[in-house]
């Protein structure tokens, strides 16, 4: 590797960095994946590099610092592997490719106990009430004159100084007597908190130093901050010091390379959140689902038997009867609405394998029609089809039925009486459509332009009230996505609806 470094890299070295002795040198590609690697890893890592891996498995911090926004870019006392820190210099020579260098700084990391000794209130208050005779008006940690922060969980800190003046103006009127939020406040902390922790966790006392960030202040003037993480006997600390200098052109861009980081790392931290939260979800609705499917049947079937007892029903006046068959209605509507959202939640879920096998066309379609024989009949709705003569389909038979019963029956909802539903195939050199034609209301092209994002939480009355749940045509989406078939729908007002399904052949 050494005998192939270009010249301008061999240049940096000669000028820039100590003798080569103890310097790793990794060669990257613009996404950050190792290509080469020379010199001590095991000082510097805390396994070995493997070619084709993005170097920030190795080390965290410099995750998206590859390609860096200028170059040379220089990261200044990075951990790289417990208790070993490290100047991490990353250039760029030959066009899509980079070299990092890690030079060890880790003697230059000392501790600070005799400094951060004097923040141990009762030691320090007894000194002061020796000397003056008075303690309380005496804060035991403002001779530093920086905000110091005692770290009580992951994002909560109690103030231990004396509020400086710059804090004042970030934050005017803040409470400081209570827990505050300090990744809220300041949110380049949220990524040197990961680095930090895992310093704490060493249980060395220390201190271990960020970069430098800037922050606005109430006079809209920007102020540069650092960040110190110290251990002192278990306790943790957050020091955050204003500098006097601004910072340089080099820095600046350190600073956004930093905040990209922070911006990956909050993305990717709320995509973790959201993914589990989602799961839980659609767990809890499956199990509700099933779990509610057993009373709601038995009390369908209690109205079924009322409503079909002639002789009972007989000796009630008709207010109690029509309350009865409401009762039946409502049931058969929330049975079919649990069973959706079972159905939903399992296909979110993945609880579910396609399984594709040749079926007959025509017996799908004519099984849907028997499933919906009953709703044709109660709107006297004429059903036909163009299937001459039978086509095979490659198709999870249950499935697909599932999507051709809830069609048929979106479009029975939403045909007026004495109209017509029918299902048509034409078949393609490529491909199969089956189209579900109804002579319906209709639909605006905003309404069906938006029909499969996913289930409405207000569902359309259909031409003689019927209630809808709003889940059937997510389902049919889910399931046709999963067939890695195609769905779309055309439709004008008063003129109907039609559903149509492509099937590659």
């Amino acid at each position: 590797m050494l005998k192939n470094l270009p010249e301008e890299i061999i240049q940096y070295l000669v000028d820039e960095l100590p003798p080569f002795t103890g310097i790793l040198i990794l060669r990257t590609d613009s996404d950050g994946n190792i290509l080469d690697y020379h010199g001590p890893h095991k000082e510097y890592l805390r396994t070995k590099p493997i070619i084709g891996k993005p170097i920030h498995e190795y080390v965290p911090a410099l995750f998206s610092m590859v390609p860096p926004l200028v170059s040379p870019m220089i990261l200044n006392k990075i951990q790289s592997k417990d208790s070993v820190y490290a100047d991490i210099h990353i250039i760029e020579a030959i066009e899509d490719e980079y070299w990092v260098f890690f030079v060890d700084q880790s003697n230059n990391v000392e501790g600070i106990r005799d400094i951060i000794q004097k923040m141990n209130e009762e030691k320090f208050q007894k000194e002061t009430k020796n000397k003056s005779g008075n303690s309380e008006s005496i804060n035991p940690y403002s001779v530093f004159g920086d905000l110091i922060l005692e770290v009580s969980s992951e994002d909560s800190a109690i103030i231990r100084s004396t509020v400086p003046q710059w804090f004042n103006q970030m934050l005017p009127g803040i409470i400081t007597n209570s827990p505050i939020d300090f990744k809220s406040i300041f949110p380049f902390l949220e990524v040197f908190m990961i680095d930090a922790t895992q310093f704490w966790e060493t249980k060395q006392n220390g201190k271990f130093k960020s970069g430098i960030w800037t922050e606005s202040i109430s006079n809209g003037d920007d102020i540069s901050l650092s960040a110190m993480a110290i251990m002192v006997d278990s306790n943790r600390y957050l020091l955050i010091r204003q500098l006097e200098e601004d910072l340089n052109q080099e820095q600046l861009y350190y600073q956004m390379a930093r905040e990209q980081k922070l911006a990956y790392e909050k993305l990717e931290k709320t995509e973790r959140k959201l993914k589990k939260l989602l799961d839980y979800k659609d767990k809890f609705v499956s199990i509700v689902s099933h779990d509610l499917r057993s009373p709601v049947a038995a009390v369908l079937g209690i109205s079924d038997l009322l409503v079909n007892d002639k002789d009972e029903l007989s000796k009630l006046s008709y207010f109690y009867q029509d309350l009865i068959l409401n009762i039946k209605e409502e049931m058969i509507r929330l049975l079919d609405y649990n069973d959706k959202l079972y159905h939903w939640s399992n296909l979110e879920l993945g609880n579910f394998k396609i399984v594709k096998e040749k079926m007959s066309l025509k017996n799908i379609i004519e099984i849907a029609e028997r499933t919906s024989k009953a709703k044709f009949k109660s709107k006297n709705i004429k059903f036909s089809t163009n299937l001459k003569k039978d086509i095979s389909v490659n198709v999870d038979r249950a499935l697909f039925l599932q999507v051709l019963n809830n069609l048929v029956s979106n479009s029975v909802k939403f045909t007026p009486e004495n109209g017509s539903i029918s299902i048509n195939v034409s078949e393609g050199k490529d491909k199969i459509e089956i189209a579900v034609v109804d002579s319906g209301v209709g639909m605006t092209e905003e309404i069906y332009g938006n029909i499969f994002s996913g289930f409405t939480r207000k569902s359309t009355i259909g031409t003689s009230g019927e209630k809808g749940t709003g889940l059937g045509l997510g389902i049919v989406k889910k399931i046709i996505d999963s067939h890695e078939f195609s769905i779309r729908v055309e439709s004008e007002i008063g003129k109907g609806s039609e559903f149509i399904i492509s099937i590659p052949i």
